[in-house]
């Protein structure tokens, strides 16, 4: 179904590599006007370079608001509106509990928890002018599910979640939708950053289908929760794991 996205506006974090990269691409096929932010300037230049003015990068720190209002702003003045935000900048790291000190919570916490909040709220500012719009933040299956060593990350994506959940009861009757997609292990950089070298093959024999996920495959979910498709579905997660979490 070609032009899913036709005419839409749409804001990105995260959008320079993995999953965000494959975001960015896709939603331009499917019509749509992408800004996406990121603090890799020059891959972000090289993408927006690549879809011929399609797609405009921000310079975008997420744990600084001022950048998200600088994003907002750039992308408000540029196209008039905002229907469509996605969260998807993410950090991680893998510590026992007791070996996690004061500043790497603090990072981990601001950039996967902060992050989404900033976002979402510039995202739902502009969105209660123009008349509605949709939301989707990536949040991860240690939002949901117990894992060892993972307490600073799980305790972030478990907050996107319920962060989402509200805000979705909240700015529904303002014709804004808040969903949340969780995606399982994807061949990224995140994933061996939060683990190890030996990730993918672990995530693969943890997957009941047998392999890691390609950034493309979170294309989809994402399209589809933007889209007027996902037009009755707000405050709940769309889970993209190959069964990880069944």
């Amino acid at each position: 179904m070609a032009g899913r996205l036709s005419g839409k506006i749409v804001l990105l974090s995260g959008g320079t590599r993995g999953m965000g990269e494959a975001q960015v691409r896709g939603m331009v096929r499917e019509g749509a006007k992408v800004v996406f932010g990121g603090r890799d300037r020059a891959a972000g230049t090289a993408i927006a370079e690549s879809l011929g003015g399609k797609a405009h990068f921000v310079p975008l720190d997420v744990t600084r608001s001022e950048d998200w209002k600088a994003a907002a702003d750039f992308t408000l003045a540029k196209f008039g509106r905002i229907d469509g935000l996605v969260n998807n900048a993410g950090v991680g790291a893998t510590r026992p509990l007791v070996d996690i000190d004061d500043a790497e919570w603090a990072d981990i916490l601001a950039v996967n928890q902060n992050g989404v909040f900033f976002g979402m709220r510039e995202g739902a500012r502009a969105m209660l002018q123009s008349g509605g719009g949709a939301i989707v933040n990536v949040a991860s299956p240690a939002g949901t599910k117990a894992h060892a060593n993972l307490v600073a990350y799980s305790a972030a994506k478990a907050a996107v979640i319920g962060m989402s959940r509200a805000a979705a009861k909240e700015l529904a009757p303002s014709g804004i939708r808040v969903n949340v997609l969780i995606p399982g292990f994807f061949a990224t950089r995140l994933l061996t950053e939060t683990t190890n070298s030996e990730a993918l093959v672990r995530g693969a024999q943890l997957t009941p289908l047998g392999r890691v996920a390609q950034p493309e495959e979170s294309v989809g979910a994402v399209l589809f929760l933007l889209s007027d498709e996902s037009s009755f579905v707000t405050g709940t997660q769309v889970v993209v794991d190959g069964g990880y979490t069944a």
